[in-house]
């Protein structure tokens, strides 16, 4: 049986494909390998000084744009419930004025390990939205690669001497070549079918489409909502929110609460605030993340060798990533030369180009009917 193919053409740092991480999730967590879910990436933010058509002399513009943003963040996330981090964004600053090194980066570890890469790019949407974190700065993104499983002079290499650049940018024509102009945005295709949907999609219609595309052959497997189930999905992804829960089972929020507070009191959810909501993770998990950033003093001669050795490593990759990021940013700059800036347009359906927006919803309606 041939599979159905999901594309979600996305950026690392769009507030509504955060919001669709639970409808993701529960897609992989329900069909497995009957299914396989592949990430584009279209870059949504080219640069900051053109967002919201602010004057870009302002020396407050960026301050501003931030301010704008965080106050899409906050709509988006009471109506989808994936929690963001409280106090101000600082994701743009007057050195990092794009989200396309996020973008690459994730080409970088695609490049490397597939499977892999898909992993990272939710953790740098978990850094982006629940930990405050510049996710374009090239330092933080090492720092998230490695916590993936990545080493961080391979991926600094692949970053800025492989074809990640060059991957991006074949991402950014499959956009353009299928009329997509909104993240969120999918293209489901089965052997001899393809189906474009605009926007934020819930399971349901992914249920339905997968349905349609494999004449009813595909079907997701049945899972009950027990504890053990629950703790066998957080178990398995490792940091889960409450709506993850909720989606994947088929729950209401007041009996997701109900038997997240019950595997918290049993000791085997260890919860962490975030905003208005909190982060699930395994006990165990939490404990040893918690015993690995300790601050341990060295006391033995190999002890302190090799808390040298790794002050030596560190520097050494600082100083690659600083030309990382020089060399992302020549190439940045190439391509804002020759494509008009993205200016970011947030919706109760996803995020996308204020002038092409229509264009892209009466596409996506002609398409599904076919």
């Amino acid at each position: 049986m041939d599979k159905i193919v999901i594309y979600q053409f996305t950026d690392p740092t769009c507030i509504w494909c955060w919001g669709n991480e639970p409808t993701i999730r529960a897609l992989d967590y329900l069909y497995g390998n009957k299914i396989d879910i592949e990430f584009i990436m279209g870059g949504l933010v080219e640069d900051i000084n053109t967002l919201f058509e602010e004057d870009a002399s302002n020396p407050y513009a960026i301050d501003n744009a931030n301010a704008r943003i965080h106050e899409n963040w906050v709509a988006a996330s009471k109506r989808h419930g994936m929690p963001i981090s409280e106090g101000k964004v600082a994701l743009y600053n007057q050195r990092y004025t794009s989200s396309f090194p996020q973008n690459i980066a994730y080409e970088a570890a695609k490049r490397i390990n597939p499977q892999r890469a898909k992993h990272f790019l939710r953790r740098i949407r978990e850094a982006t939205f629940t930990e405050g974190k510049r996710t374009s700065q090239i330092d933080v993104l090492v720092e998230l690669a490695a916590e993936s499983g990545f080493s961080p002079a391979q991926f600094i290499d692949e970053y800025t001497y492989g074809g990640a650049q060059a991957d991006f940018m074949q991402d950014r024509m499959m956009c353009r070549r299928n009329g997509i102009t909104g993240f969120p945005s999918y293209l489901i295709k089965s052997h001899n079918t393809e189906i474009i949907l605009g926007g934020y999609q819930n399971l349901t219609t992914f249920h339905k489409v997968i349905e349609r595309l494999s004449e009813g052959r595909i079907k997701p497997r049945r899972v009950g909502p027990s504890l053990a189930n629950v703790m066998e999905f957080v178990n398995r992804y490792q940091s889960v929110y409450p709506v993850e829960i909720e989606v994947a089972f088929g729950l209401d929020r007041a009996r997701t609460d109900l038997m997240v507070d019950e595997l918290i009191a049993s000791g085997n959810i260890l919860p962490t605030a975030i905003g208005d909501g909190r982060r699930l993770q395994p006990t165990a998990i939490a404990a040893k993340a918690t015993k690995n950033s300790a601050n341990k003093k060295p006391t033995t001669k190999s002890e302190i060798d090799k808390v040298n050795n790794k002050t030596m490593e560190k520097k050494e990759l600082k100083a690659t990533a600083a030309k990382a990021e020089n060399a992302a940013t020549k190439s940045a700059s190439a391509e804002k030369s020759a494509t008009k800036a993205t200016t970011e347009k947030c919706t109760t359906k996803g995020c996308g180009t204020s002038k092409e927006k229509g264009a892209s919803t009466k596409k996506e309606k002609q398409t599904v009917k076919a």
